[in-house]
């Protein structure tokens, strides 16, 4: 099982590459048969070739990602509330999801799920 300090390294390693617009460094931390969920309700992305185009396109608009308080980390889950703003239309949309992150005995994330809906959007 992996580390509280390994879980709290990847979700920071996380939103620093979607900072950085790295979809490369986004599925390193996704094992090869993990599935992605965004947001829940949505049809899943399953495997590294799918989650990269999904993490590819999103990265596109230029994301700025930023933690809004302490991430929960505990038998080898995660969940954290950030948020995600981006340009829009000439205008700024900002997304507010709590994502969950389930790791393997590996320490890569196998189940991702972004938890939001159209009262956690807003556009500025």
């Amino acid at each position: 099982m992996p580390t509280l300090e390994h879980m709290h390294a990847v979700v920071n390693s996380y939103v620093h590459a979607l900072n950085a617009a790295d979809p490369d460094a986004i599925v390193a931390l996704y094992a090869d048969d993990a599935v992605v969920e965004d947001p829940v309700g949505s049809a899943p992305k399953k495997g590294k070739a799918e989650i990269r185009a999904f993490y590819a396109a999103s990265v596109a608009f230029k994301l700025e990602v930023e933690l809004e308080g302490p991430i929960r980390a505990v038998a080898g889950e995660a969940a954290f509330a950030f948020r995600v703003s981006f340009p829009m239309k000439g205008k700024r949309m900002t997304i507010r999801p709590i994502d969950t992150f389930r790791f393997n005995a590996d320490g890569l994330v196998v189940h991702m799920r972004a938890f939001f809906g159209a009262d956690n959007v807003h556009t500025e």
